[in-house]
Protein backbone atom coordinates (compact mmCIF):
# COMPACT_ATOMS: atom_id res chain seq x y z
CA UNK A 1 0.00 0.00 0.00
CA UNK A 2 1.66 3.42 -1.07
CA UNK A 3 1.88 6.09 1.09
CA UNK A 4 2.17 10.02 0.57
CA UNK A 5 5.88 11.34 1.06
CA UNK A 6 5.77 15.19 1.82
CA UNK A 7 8.05 17.14 -0.41
CA UNK A 8 10.39 19.47 0.76
CA UNK A 9 9.71 22.86 -0.58
CA UNK A 10 11.70 25.73 -1.05
CA UNK A 11 10.73 29.21 -1.41
CA UNK A 12 9.78 30.65 -5.47
CA UNK A 13 11.33 32.75 -7.13
CA UNK A 14 11.01 34.64 -10.33
CA UNK A 15 11.64 32.45 -13.42
CA UNK A 16 12.39 33.07 -16.94
CA UNK A 17 10.12 33.17 -19.53
CA UNK A 18 9.16 30.16 -21.83
CA UNK A 19 9.31 27.22 -19.99
CA UNK A 20 9.78 28.04 -16.65
CA UNK A 21 6.37 30.27 -17.14
CA UNK A 22 4.41 26.45 -17.18
CA UNK A 23 6.31 23.99 -15.75
CA UNK A 24 5.61 23.42 -12.25
CA UNK A 25 9.51 23.78 -11.02
CA UNK A 26 11.14 25.99 -8.48
CA UNK A 27 13.67 28.23 -9.43
CA UNK A 28 16.88 27.01 -6.98
CA UNK A 29 19.98 28.64 -8.86
CA UNK A 30 19.13 31.91 -11.35
CA UNK A 31 22.27 30.37 -13.61
CA UNK A 32 22.82 30.80 -16.39
CA UNK A 33 21.62 28.07 -16.79
CA UNK A 34 18.67 28.50 -14.61
CA UNK A 35 18.72 25.51 -12.56
CA UNK A 36 15.49 24.60 -11.52
CA UNK A 37 13.25 21.73 -8.85
CA UNK A 38 10.52 20.07 -10.47
CA UNK A 39 7.76 19.73 -8.22
CA UNK A 40 6.51 15.69 -7.72
CA UNK A 41 4.24 13.90 -6.16
CA UNK A 42 5.82 11.59 -4.26
CA UNK A 43 4.35 8.04 -2.38
CA UNK A 44 6.47 5.16 -0.64
CA UNK A 45 5.21 1.85 -2.64
CA UNK A 46 6.45 -0.34 0.31
CA UNK A 47 4.29 1.70 2.57
CA UNK A 48 6.27 1.81 6.32
CA UNK A 49 9.31 0.15 4.97
CA UNK A 50 9.89 2.83 3.34
CA UNK A 51 12.90 1.55 0.60
CA UNK A 52 10.58 1.72 -2.44
CA UNK A 53 9.50 5.29 -3.38
CA UNK A 54 8.29 6.74 -6.30
CA UNK A 55 7.97 10.23 -7.35
CA UNK A 56 5.69 11.34 -10.61
CA UNK A 57 5.42 14.95 -12.44
CA UNK A 58 2.74 15.57 -14.33
CA UNK A 59 -0.78 14.34 -14.39
CA UNK A 60 -0.16 10.46 -14.86
CA UNK A 61 -1.96 9.73 -18.44
CA UNK A 62 -2.54 6.19 -18.78
CA UNK A 63 -3.39 6.77 -22.72
CA UNK A 64 0.43 7.82 -23.21
CA UNK A 65 2.59 5.66 -24.56
CA UNK A 66 4.90 4.72 -21.15
CA UNK A 67 8.39 3.84 -21.37
CA UNK A 68 9.95 1.86 -18.31
CA UNK A 69 13.63 1.79 -18.34
CA UNK A 70 16.44 0.47 -15.38
CA UNK A 71 19.16 2.16 -14.38
CA UNK A 72 22.30 0.78 -13.01
CA UNK A 73 25.67 2.16 -12.58
CA UNK A 74 28.46 2.17 -9.80
CA UNK A 75 28.52 5.36 -7.62
CA UNK A 76 30.21 8.20 -9.27
CA UNK A 77 29.54 6.83 -12.84
CA UNK A 78 26.95 10.06 -13.15
CA UNK A 79 23.31 8.36 -13.65
CA UNK A 80 22.13 11.15 -11.44
CA UNK A 81 23.14 13.68 -14.06
CA UNK A 82 21.86 11.29 -16.82
CA UNK A 83 18.49 11.06 -15.60
CA UNK A 84 17.95 15.05 -15.05
CA UNK A 85 19.51 15.03 -18.76
CA UNK A 86 16.49 12.48 -19.81
CA UNK A 87 14.03 14.45 -18.35
CA UNK A 88 15.02 17.96 -20.00
CA UNK A 89 14.74 16.10 -23.07
CA UNK A 90 11.03 14.95 -22.43
CA UNK A 91 10.40 18.26 -21.03
CA UNK A 92 11.95 19.65 -24.43
CA UNK A 93 14.30 22.07 -22.63
CA UNK A 94 16.61 23.67 -25.45
CA UNK A 95 20.20 24.93 -25.40
CA UNK A 96 19.25 28.04 -25.84
CA UNK A 97 16.55 28.46 -23.08
CA UNK A 98 19.46 28.36 -20.77
CA UNK A 99 17.12 26.84 -18.18
CA UNK A 100 17.97 23.06 -16.71
CA UNK A 101 15.34 20.97 -14.71
CA UNK A 102 16.10 18.58 -11.82
CA UNK A 103 13.88 15.46 -11.34
CA UNK A 104 16.45 14.24 -8.42
CA UNK A 105 17.45 16.07 -5.21
CA UNK A 106 20.87 14.79 -4.54
CA UNK A 107 24.44 15.41 -6.53
CA UNK A 108 26.43 12.87 -7.82
CA UNK A 109 29.06 13.18 -5.10
CA UNK A 110 26.23 12.51 -2.57
CA UNK A 111 24.97 9.95 -3.97
CA UNK A 112 26.38 7.92 -2.10
CA UNK A 113 24.05 9.21 1.20
CA UNK A 114 21.30 8.16 -1.30
CA UNK A 115 21.67 4.92 -0.78
CA UNK A 116 21.41 4.71 2.60
CA UNK A 117 18.11 6.25 2.67
CA UNK A 118 16.20 4.86 0.16
CA UNK A 119 17.10 1.79 -1.86
CA UNK A 120 14.91 2.48 -5.06
CA UNK A 121 13.28 5.14 -6.62
CA UNK A 122 11.08 5.11 -9.30
CA UNK A 123 10.75 8.65 -11.37
CA UNK A 124 7.66 8.87 -13.51
CA UNK A 125 7.63 11.90 -15.88
CA UNK A 126 4.32 13.09 -17.91
CA UNK A 127 4.21 16.05 -20.09
CA UNK A 128 0.97 16.88 -21.73
CA UNK A 129 2.93 18.18 -25.33
CA UNK A 130 4.75 14.53 -25.62
CA UNK A 131 3.27 11.66 -26.35
CA UNK A 132 5.38 9.15 -24.54
CA UNK A 133 5.94 9.10 -20.96
CA UNK A 134 9.09 7.59 -19.59
CA UNK A 135 9.46 5.67 -15.91
CA UNK A 136 13.01 5.16 -14.82
CA UNK A 137 13.77 2.73 -12.17
CA UNK A 138 17.11 4.13 -10.31
CA UNK A 139 19.02 1.70 -7.91
CA UNK A 140 21.11 4.11 -6.10
CA UNK A 141 22.49 1.45 -3.67
CA UNK A 142 22.79 -1.68 -6.21
CA UNK A 143 26.73 -1.13 -6.21
CA UNK A 144 27.20 0.98 -2.91
CA UNK A 145 30.29 0.04 -0.48
CA UNK A 146 28.45 -2.15 2.32
CA UNK A 147 28.83 -5.15 0.25
CA UNK A 148 27.07 -7.93 -1.57
CA UNK A 149 24.91 -8.50 1.17
CA UNK A 150 23.79 -4.57 0.59
CA UNK A 151 23.19 -6.12 -3.29
CA UNK A 152 21.14 -8.82 -2.42
CA UNK A 153 18.49 -6.33 -0.35
CA UNK A 154 18.17 -4.48 -3.72
CA UNK A 155 16.81 -7.64 -5.10
CA UNK A 156 13.97 -7.95 -2.50
CA UNK A 157 13.29 -4.37 -2.99
CA UNK A 158 12.91 -4.97 -6.32
CA UNK A 159 10.68 -8.13 -6.05
CA UNK A 160 8.45 -5.21 -4.22
CA UNK A 161 8.25 -3.06 -6.68
CA UNK A 162 7.40 -5.91 -9.22
CA UNK A 163 5.18 -7.57 -7.40
CA UNK A 164 3.03 -4.72 -5.87
CA UNK A 165 0.04 -3.80 -7.56
CA UNK A 166 1.06 -0.40 -8.00
CA UNK A 167 4.26 -1.24 -9.04
CA UNK A 168 6.07 -2.00 -12.64
CA UNK A 169 5.10 -5.01 -14.32
CA UNK A 170 7.13 -4.68 -17.46
CA UNK A 171 10.36 -3.24 -18.63
CA UNK A 172 11.39 -1.92 -21.97
CA UNK A 173 15.65 -1.24 -21.45
CA UNK A 174 18.39 -2.20 -18.58
CA UNK A 175 20.50 0.58 -19.05
CA UNK A 176 24.37 0.40 -17.61
CA UNK A 177 26.10 3.40 -16.54
CA UNK A 178 29.97 3.84 -17.31
CA UNK A 179 32.46 6.04 -17.86
CA UNK A 180 33.48 7.00 -21.41
CA UNK A 181 37.40 6.74 -20.44
CA UNK A 182 36.76 3.64 -18.26
CA UNK A 183 39.14 1.30 -19.77
CA UNK A 184 38.71 -2.09 -17.27
CA UNK A 185 35.46 -2.87 -15.44
CA UNK A 186 35.36 -3.29 -11.61
CA UNK A 187 35.05 -6.54 -9.76
CA UNK A 188 32.24 -5.03 -8.19
CA UNK A 189 30.38 -4.06 -11.92
CA UNK A 190 31.19 -7.74 -13.26
CA UNK A 191 29.23 -8.56 -9.92
CA UNK A 192 26.30 -6.11 -10.69
CA UNK A 193 26.11 -6.99 -14.23
CA UNK A 194 26.06 -10.60 -13.50
CA UNK A 195 23.10 -9.99 -10.76
CA UNK A 196 20.66 -8.11 -13.29
CA UNK A 197 21.05 -11.00 -15.77
CA UNK A 198 20.17 -13.57 -12.92
CA UNK A 199 16.77 -11.73 -12.27
CA UNK A 200 16.02 -10.93 -15.21
CA UNK A 201 17.65 -14.22 -17.37
CA UNK A 202 18.93 -14.59 -20.28
CA UNK A 203 15.96 -13.47 -22.50
CA UNK A 204 16.88 -10.00 -21.42
CA UNK A 205 19.88 -9.93 -22.86
CA UNK A 206 18.51 -7.71 -26.26
CA UNK A 207 17.00 -5.34 -23.87
CA UNK A 208 20.30 -4.58 -22.21
CA UNK A 209 22.33 -0.90 -23.10
CA UNK A 210 24.98 1.08 -22.31
CA UNK A 211 25.06 5.04 -21.11
CA UNK A 212 28.17 6.16 -21.17
CA UNK A 213 29.02 9.65 -19.51
CA UNK A 214 31.30 12.11 -19.58
CA UNK A 215 31.80 11.59 -23.18
CA UNK A 216 33.68 14.30 -25.83
CA UNK A 217 31.83 12.88 -28.21
CA UNK A 218 34.83 10.19 -29.64
CA UNK A 219 34.66 6.57 -30.35
CA UNK A 220 34.42 4.77 -26.81
CA UNK A 221 36.74 2.54 -27.53
CA UNK A 222 38.14 2.01 -24.08
CA UNK A 223 34.83 1.15 -22.17
CA UNK A 224 33.63 -0.97 -25.23
CA UNK A 225 36.81 -2.99 -25.20
CA UNK A 226 36.05 -3.20 -21.45
CA UNK A 227 32.77 -4.40 -21.69
CA UNK A 228 33.68 -6.65 -24.92
CA UNK A 229 36.83 -8.50 -22.46
CA UNK A 230 34.50 -9.00 -19.73
CA UNK A 231 31.87 -10.59 -21.66
CA UNK A 232 28.89 -8.90 -20.85
CA UNK A 233 25.62 -9.65 -22.81
CA UNK A 234 24.03 -7.09 -24.32
CA UNK A 235 22.36 -6.00 -27.46
CA UNK A 236 24.56 -5.52 -30.22
CA UNK A 237 24.20 -3.47 -33.21
CA UNK A 238 25.16 -4.65 -37.00
CA UNK A 239 28.96 -4.21 -36.63
CA UNK A 240 27.97 -6.85 -33.72
CA UNK A 241 29.47 -4.01 -31.35
CA UNK A 242 27.64 -3.34 -27.73
CA UNK A 243 24.90 -0.74 -28.39
CA UNK A 244 25.55 2.42 -26.62
CA UNK A 245 25.15 6.15 -26.04
CA UNK A 246 26.97 8.82 -25.57
CA UNK A 247 26.49 11.80 -23.00
CA UNK A 248 28.72 14.64 -21.11
CA UNK A 249 27.06 15.42 -18.15
CA UNK A 250 27.74 19.31 -18.72
CA UNK A 251 24.31 19.94 -18.91
CA UNK A 252 23.55 22.46 -15.92
CA UNK A 253 27.56 23.59 -16.30
CA UNK A 254 27.90 27.59 -15.99
CA UNK A 255 27.69 29.41 -19.07
CA UNK A 256 29.96 31.81 -20.61
CA UNK A 257 31.10 33.03 -23.94
CA UNK A 258 34.47 30.99 -23.35
CA UNK A 259 32.93 27.51 -23.17
CA UNK A 260 29.37 28.03 -24.77
CA UNK A 261 30.25 26.29 -27.94
CA UNK A 262 31.67 23.25 -26.18
CA UNK A 263 28.41 23.42 -23.92
CA UNK A 264 26.47 23.14 -26.51
CA UNK A 265 28.06 20.62 -28.42
CA UNK A 266 28.01 18.89 -25.39
CA UNK A 267 23.67 19.17 -24.90
CA UNK A 268 22.87 18.44 -28.93
CA UNK A 269 25.31 15.55 -28.33
CA UNK A 270 22.83 14.83 -25.29
CA UNK A 271 19.76 15.33 -27.71
CA UNK A 272 20.81 13.25 -30.04
CA UNK A 273 21.64 10.17 -28.33
CA UNK A 274 18.32 10.68 -26.47
CA UNK A 275 16.16 10.92 -29.78
CA UNK A 276 18.65 7.63 -30.71
CA UNK A 277 17.39 5.99 -27.05
CA UNK A 278 13.70 6.92 -27.52
CA UNK A 279 13.48 5.63 -31.05
CA UNK A 280 14.93 1.92 -29.76
CA UNK A 281 12.31 1.99 -27.22
CA UNK A 282 9.51 2.21 -30.25
CA UNK A 283 10.75 -1.22 -31.12
CA UNK A 284 8.31 -4.06 -29.99
CA UNK A 285 11.13 -5.27 -27.10
CA UNK A 286 9.24 -5.25 -23.89
CA UNK A 287 9.82 -7.96 -21.04
CA UNK A 288 6.65 -8.84 -19.27
CA UNK A 289 8.04 -8.81 -15.81
CA UNK A 290 5.81 -11.82 -14.35
CA UNK A 291 8.25 -14.50 -15.18
CA UNK A 292 11.23 -12.30 -13.20
CA UNK A 293 8.97 -12.14 -10.39
CA UNK A 294 8.32 -16.39 -10.34
CA UNK A 295 12.45 -16.56 -10.20
CA UNK A 296 13.16 -14.40 -7.43
CA UNK A 297 10.73 -15.73 -5.24
CA UNK A 298 11.65 -19.36 -6.36
CA UNK A 299 15.37 -17.99 -5.69
CA UNK A 300 14.07 -17.08 -2.28
CA UNK A 301 12.40 -20.20 -1.47
CA UNK A 302 15.09 -22.21 -2.43
CA UNK A 303 17.44 -19.94 -0.18
CA UNK A 304 15.77 -21.03 2.31
CA UNK A 305 15.66 -23.93 1.89
CA UNK A 306 19.59 -24.48 1.04
CA UNK A 307 19.96 -21.97 4.94
CA UNK A 308 17.70 -24.92 6.53
CA UNK A 309 19.13 -27.57 5.38
CA UNK A 310 22.52 -26.29 6.28
CA UNK A 311 20.87 -25.58 9.85
CA UNK A 312 19.87 -29.27 10.32
CA UNK A 313 22.90 -30.50 9.20
CA UNK A 314 25.18 -28.86 11.94
CA UNK A 315 22.54 -30.22 14.45
CA UNK A 316 23.80 -33.62 13.26
CA UNK A 317 27.03 -32.74 13.59
CA UNK A 318 26.39 -31.24 17.23
CA UNK A 319 24.26 -34.86 17.97
CA UNK A 320 27.67 -36.74 16.39
CA UNK A 321 29.62 -34.90 19.35
CA UNK A 322 27.50 -35.77 21.80
CA UNK A 323 26.91 -39.58 21.53
CA UNK A 324 30.91 -39.21 20.83
CA UNK A 325 31.23 -37.43 24.19
CA UNK A 326 28.90 -40.52 25.85
CA UNK A 327 30.74 -43.15 24.05
CA UNK A 328 33.99 -42.06 25.48
CA UNK A 329 32.62 -41.77 29.16
CA UNK A 330 31.12 -45.41 28.89
CA UNK A 331 34.82 -46.59 27.78
CA UNK A 332 36.52 -44.36 30.45
CA UNK A 333 34.37 -45.31 33.35
CA UNK A 334 34.31 -49.05 32.19
CA UNK A 335 35.11 -50.55 35.31
CA UNK A 336 33.01 -48.37 38.14
CA UNK A 337 29.94 -49.14 35.91
CA UNK A 338 30.71 -52.97 36.53
CA UNK A 339 30.98 -52.54 39.88
CA UNK A 340 27.97 -50.85 40.13
CA UNK A 341 29.49 -47.72 41.33
CA UNK A 342 27.85 -44.02 40.32
CA UNK A 343 30.40 -42.28 38.47
CA UNK A 344 30.23 -38.49 36.94
CA UNK A 345 31.23 -37.98 33.28
CA UNK A 346 31.29 -34.28 31.85
CA UNK A 347 29.62 -33.79 28.19
CA UNK A 348 28.99 -31.22 26.09
CA UNK A 349 25.22 -31.07 25.11
CA UNK A 350 22.76 -28.85 23.14
CA UNK A 351 19.84 -27.02 23.73
CA UNK A 352 17.52 -25.43 21.17
CA UNK A 353 16.08 -22.01 21.95
CA UNK A 354 13.84 -19.83 20.76
CA UNK A 355 15.80 -16.17 20.85
CA UNK A 356 15.12 -12.39 19.73
CA UNK A 357 16.22 -10.98 16.47
CA UNK A 358 15.86 -7.36 17.53
CA UNK A 359 19.46 -6.42 17.91
CA UNK A 360 20.01 -7.59 13.91
CA UNK A 361 19.67 -5.44 11.49
CA UNK A 362 15.93 -4.40 10.45
CA UNK A 363 15.42 -6.22 7.48
CA UNK A 364 16.79 -9.52 8.78
CA UNK A 365 14.75 -9.29 11.73
CA UNK A 366 11.78 -11.29 10.58
CA UNK A 367 11.66 -14.94 10.47
CA UNK A 368 9.32 -17.68 9.63
CA UNK A 369 9.64 -20.72 11.73
CA UNK A 370 7.91 -23.95 12.30
CA UNK A 371 6.59 -24.49 15.81
CA UNK A 372 6.23 -28.14 15.28
CA UNK A 373 9.75 -28.71 13.74
CA UNK A 374 11.41 -26.33 15.64
CA UNK A 375 13.48 -24.90 12.38
CA UNK A 376 14.13 -21.71 10.69
CA UNK A 377 11.78 -21.88 7.36
CA UNK A 378 12.31 -18.24 6.25
CA UNK A 379 14.68 -15.56 7.03
CA UNK A 380 14.28 -12.59 6.14
CA UNK A 381 10.36 -12.58 5.47
CA UNK A 382 7.89 -9.95 5.88
CA UNK A 383 5.01 -12.10 4.45
CA UNK A 384 2.64 -14.05 6.83
CA UNK A 385 3.11 -17.66 6.72
CA UNK A 386 -0.01 -18.37 4.55
CA UNK A 387 1.45 -15.98 1.76
CA UNK A 388 5.21 -16.93 2.66
CA UNK A 389 7.49 -18.33 -1.06
CA UNK A 390 8.10 -21.52 0.66
CA UNK A 391 4.50 -22.17 1.24
CA UNK A 392 3.13 -24.35 -1.38
CA UNK A 393 -0.23 -25.65 -1.38
CA UNK A 394 -0.47 -24.39 2.21
CA UNK A 395 2.27 -26.40 3.21
CA UNK A 396 6.13 -25.57 4.03
CA UNK A 397 8.99 -26.75 1.34
CA UNK A 398 11.47 -26.42 3.90
CA UNK A 399 10.83 -27.50 7.44
CA UNK A 400 11.33 -31.68 8.19
CA UNK A 401 7.70 -32.41 8.84
CA UNK A 402 6.69 -30.00 5.56
CA UNK A 403 4.38 -29.11 7.96
CA UNK A 404 0.89 -26.96 7.18
CA UNK A 405 1.15 -23.10 7.31
CA UNK A 406 -0.81 -22.63 10.07
CA UNK A 407 1.78 -24.62 12.46
CA UNK A 408 4.25 -21.73 11.80
CA UNK A 409 4.76 -18.64 12.95
CA UNK A 410 6.33 -15.25 11.50
CA UNK A 411 8.48 -12.88 14.79
CA UNK A 412 11.12 -11.21 15.86
CA UNK A 413 12.47 -14.20 16.90
CA UNK A 414 14.92 -17.39 15.97
CA UNK A 415 15.89 -21.02 16.44
CA UNK A 416 19.10 -21.31 17.47
CA UNK A 417 21.26 -24.30 18.92
CA UNK A 418 23.73 -23.67 21.84
CA UNK A 419 26.01 -26.15 23.36
CA UNK A 420 26.93 -25.61 26.54
CA UNK A 421 28.89 -28.62 29.67
CA UNK A 422 27.16 -30.65 32.23
CA UNK A 423 27.95 -33.30 34.70
CA UNK A 424 25.94 -36.00 34.93
CA UNK A 425 25.86 -38.91 37.19
CA UNK A 426 24.78 -42.56 35.53
CA UNK A 427 22.29 -42.64 37.67
CA UNK A 428 21.15 -39.06 37.54
CA UNK A 429 21.39 -40.00 33.67
CA UNK A 430 18.60 -42.71 34.72
CA UNK A 431 16.51 -40.85 37.12
CA UNK A 432 16.11 -38.38 34.21
CA UNK A 433 14.54 -40.28 31.60
CA UNK A 434 12.10 -42.77 34.18
CA UNK A 435 10.49 -39.69 35.10
CA UNK A 436 6.76 -39.52 33.49
CA UNK A 437 5.55 -36.41 31.34
CA UNK A 438 8.58 -34.32 31.86
CA UNK A 439 11.12 -33.37 29.01
CA UNK A 440 14.94 -33.75 29.83
CA UNK A 441 17.22 -31.07 30.24
CA UNK A 442 19.65 -33.05 27.90
CA UNK A 443 19.02 -33.11 24.30
CA UNK A 444 20.42 -37.15 24.06
CA UNK A 445 18.07 -39.63 22.08
CA UNK A 446 16.17 -41.61 25.11
CA UNK A 447 16.53 -44.83 23.74
CA UNK A 448 20.25 -44.09 24.26
CA UNK A 449 20.18 -43.78 27.80
CA UNK A 450 17.45 -46.34 28.20
CA UNK A 451 20.03 -48.85 26.82
CA UNK A 452 22.66 -47.41 28.74
CA UNK A 453 20.17 -47.94 31.97
CA UNK A 454 19.70 -51.70 30.73
CA UNK A 455 23.27 -52.29 30.13
CA UNK A 456 24.49 -51.47 33.44
CA UNK A 457 21.98 -54.21 34.98
CA UNK A 458 24.04 -56.57 32.76
CA UNK A 459 27.31 -55.13 33.87
CA UNK A 460 26.89 -56.38 36.99
CA UNK A 461 26.63 -59.86 35.89
CA UNK A 462 29.16 -60.45 33.24
CA UNK A 463 32.29 -57.95 31.65
CA UNK A 464 32.25 -57.46 28.52
CA UNK A 465 35.34 -56.18 26.37
CA UNK A 466 33.06 -54.08 24.43
CA UNK A 467 29.58 -53.68 25.35
CA UNK A 468 26.39 -53.51 23.79
CA UNK A 469 25.61 -49.98 24.62
CA UNK A 470 29.27 -49.13 23.02
CA UNK A 471 27.23 -50.95 19.93
CA UNK A 472 24.51 -49.04 19.95
CA UNK A 473 26.30 -45.91 19.77
CA UNK A 474 28.47 -46.96 16.80
CA UNK A 475 25.33 -47.48 15.20
CA UNK A 476 23.92 -44.15 16.78
CA UNK A 477 26.56 -42.25 15.12
CA UNK A 478 26.30 -44.24 11.94
CA UNK A 479 22.62 -43.45 11.35
CA UNK A 480 23.87 -39.98 12.19
CA UNK A 481 26.40 -39.81 9.67
CA UNK A 482 23.97 -41.45 7.39
CA UNK A 483 21.02 -38.53 7.99
CA UNK A 484 23.84 -36.08 8.02
CA UNK A 485 24.99 -37.30 4.04
CA UNK A 486 21.59 -37.46 3.34
CA UNK A 487 20.69 -33.93 4.36
CA UNK A 488 24.18 -32.84 2.04
CA UNK A 489 22.91 -34.78 -0.89
CA UNK A 490 19.46 -33.14 -0.75
CA UNK A 491 21.31 -29.38 -0.42
CA UNK A 492 23.10 -30.32 -3.98
CA UNK A 493 19.67 -32.00 -5.49
CA UNK A 494 18.44 -28.37 -4.69
CA UNK A 495 21.12 -26.35 -5.49
CA UNK A 496 22.04 -28.77 -9.15
CA UNK A 497 18.09 -28.79 -10.12
CA UNK A 498 16.63 -25.82 -9.20
CA UNK A 499 14.24 -26.91 -6.48
CA UNK A 500 12.72 -29.53 -8.88
CA UNK A 501 12.48 -31.99 -6.00
CA UNK A 502 11.09 -29.70 -3.42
Amino acid sequence: MSSTIQPHRRNSKDVPPRLASHLDAILMNPGPPALYQLNTDRKYIDGNQKKVRRWTYGKRDKKKQNKVILMVGETGAGKTALINTMINYLLGVKFEDEEFYQITEEDDDIEESLTQTSAITVYEVFVEENPTSLTIIDTPGYTNTEGYEKDREISEYLITLFSDEDGIHYIDAVCFVMKATQNRLSGKELYTFHSVLSLFGRDIENNIVFLFTHSDGRHPRDALSAIKKAQIPCRRDGKKQPVHFLFNNQQKEKRDKQCESVLNSAWEMGEENMSEILTLLEERNRKSLQMTLDVLKERRGLEACVSNLKERISEEEVKMKELTGIQEAIKQHREKIQKCENFQFTVRTSVKEKVSTDDEWWWSRNQTCCNVCEENCHKKCWEEPSSCEVMKKNHCTVCTGKCHYSEHVRENKKYVVKTKTITMTFHELKLEYERTGEKPKTNFDKKIYENISNEHERNKKESENKTEIEEKLVRDLEKIKNEKSKLLHEAYIIITEGGGKR
